[in-house]
């Protein structure tokens, strides 16, 4: 008789995370870069699918956000789906569903009524699983993706990982040894494996083990045991995953980090001309060996429909955008595949200063007059400032609804995070359809705000003073500890007044409160 666990890591419940590119509206993004018609139209309701969804941050986060559409999601481990159902309840979201159930069930039968979904996505699942649920999640998603649907998947990616392949096959087969919980197999393999490679091993990279190491030492022992325990853990080539999935009329798209999909920005002059030669089913996979990812998002479709070039354009302009970071944080260097870049002055200069104003079109950035004569067109804006992560797509009126909503979620959502030292977290903000980082700071600020507090600097000060002693929690400030309550005090007023300032506004115009 097989485990219900399958060999993948049950004993321990994998670390909750917002991961920002399973958001339907960035989804939709990746089909407007690549020239491919979204599932659904801007802001229109949809029928949404995680499959993994661990205890169901990224799901829920989804249905907070966007009070319109059904959500679902789907674990096999009780224990993930039990604690993703308390914090539905105490939000009092009535779009999700989360439910108990393997890869192999929802392939073979539907005892939920299932409707067809507009997108379905997994996060790190599919290189931790054996080859027989792969195939069952490629049944599950023909059977029930819509055509015209997006399937979002990310995996460890060969070649990439190919330096940590005997790394982690030592630690998972030290692991078993130990006739123990996950955590302290991880924790006496990683002591075993370093031992090894002090001792001479080549095939150890000592930066792996280092950086290893450091995860331990931060507690992200949960992390390091689902990452390099799983039984069938197997990283993949882009062109086996695509193969799987075609097997479900899926088509490639393109990459969820959405600066990957500008050559320019990924490959050298000299990679590009080689890849043009390789017949297309190959051309993601040889990128993979000049760009070494580790890490692939890779965004799929069932019947992809090319978009006329004049509608896209058009469609392209009339997108609203807004800043989700501080204005004065908006920067024109970027990070890309190929190391850094500089947006050019000419644009983005006076295109980040509109934005700081508030939200634009596309249209009117590019109909500035400072920005007369500039050569962007609207693809590269909208990869650039969304893909910096500086901005994003404004899709929804922020209705009375959509407050409460969101509200009495990021209000329940924090206090569990705080309860949990977690000290940056997401707030769903539905004008996007999706949320923003917070740190620790904002977090008690905003508990504070929804609790009553007047937005004034010193009430706030005291009623996060009051959080972190009800808590029995301390603050830290760029790593150090603040020592005693009146530098508590101290650091806690400054940073309220800018959240005040700063934070507030954005928070508001997002309907994030």
């Amino acid at each position: 008789m097989i485990a219900w666990q399958d060999g993948y890591v049950s004993d321990i419940e994998y670390m909750p995370g917002f991961y920002r590119e399973q958001m339907p509206v960035h989804l939709d993004t990746v089909c407007m870069l690549r020239n491919i018609e979204p599932p659904v139209t801007p802001g229109a309701p949809y029928h949404y699918c995680e499959l993994g969804c661990g205890v169901g941050e990224s799901a829920l986060a989804v249905a907070a956000a966007n009070c319109k559409s059904e959500v679902w999601g789907f674990d096999f481990n009780p224990a993930h789906i039990a604690r993703g159902r308390e914090l539905a309840k105490r939000s009092g979201l009535k779009n999700i569903r989360l439910e108990e159930a393997s890869f192999e069930q929802l392939a073979t039968n539907d005892p939920f009524g299932l409707p067809a979904f507009d997108y379905i996505t997994l996060h790190g699942v599919w290189s931790w699983i054996s080859l027989e649920n792969r195939a069952h999640i490629v049944r599950f998603i023909d059977r029930m993706l819509k055509p015209g649907g997006v399937a979002y998947v990310s995996y460890n990616a060969l070649p990439g990982w190919t330096r940590s392949v005997p790394t982690q096959r030592l630690l998972a087969m030290l692991g078993k040894l130990e006739n123990t919980h996950s955590d302290v197999q991880i924790s006496k393999a990683l002591d075993m494996v370093r031992r090894i490679s002090d001792a001479g091993s080549a095939v150890l990279p000592v930066e792996i083990l280092e950086m290893l190491k450091k995860e331990r030492d931060k507690g992200n022992v949960a992390y390091l045991a689902h990452e390099y325990l799983n039984e069938h853990w197997a990283p993949c080539y882009q062109t086996d995953v695509a193969e799987d999935f075609a097997a479900a009329k899926m088509e490639f798209v393109g990459s969820a980090n959405l600066l990957e999909n500008f050559p320019d920005l990924s490959l050298k002059a000299e990679q590009r001309a080689i890849i043009e030669e390789v017949p297309d089913s190959l051309r993601e996979t040889v990128g993979d060996y000049f760009m070494t990812r580790t890490f692939r998002r890779d965004v799929y479709m069932r019947g992809a429909r090319a978009v006329p070039k004049h509608v896209r354009e058009n469609r392209l302009r009339q997108q609203r955008l807004k800043l989700v970071i501080p204005p004065s944080a908006a920067h024109r260097e970027i990070k890309i595949p190929l190391g850094e870049a500089t947006l050019n002055e000419g644009f983005y200069g006076p295109a980040l200063r509109a934005l700081s104003e508030g939200p634009c079109t596309i249209g009117e950035l590019l109909d500035l007059p400072e920005a007369d004569g500039s050569t962007a067109s609207p693809r590269e804006i909208i990869g650039m400032l969304i893909g910096s992560h500086q901005a994003m797509a404004v899709i929804n009126p922020v209705t009375k609804e959509a407050v409460e909503a969101a509200r009495l979620y990021n209000a329940a959502h924090l206090a569990e995070c705080a309860d949990n030292g977690r000290t940056v977290t997401a707030l769903v903000a539905p004008a996007v359809g999706s949320a923003v980082t917070v740190t620790v700071l904002e977090m008690l600020a905003y508990e504070a705000l929804v609790a009553g507090t007047p937005a004034e600097a010193q009430a706030l000060a005291q009623a996060s003073a009051k959080l972190l002693l009800e808590r029995g929690a301390t603050l830290r400030q760029k790593g150090e500890q603040v020592e005693g309550e009146d530098e508590t005090m101290r650091t806690l007023h400054e940073n309220m007044e800018k959240i005040i300032s700063i934070s507030l506004p954005m928070w508001q115009s997002l309907g994030a409160i």
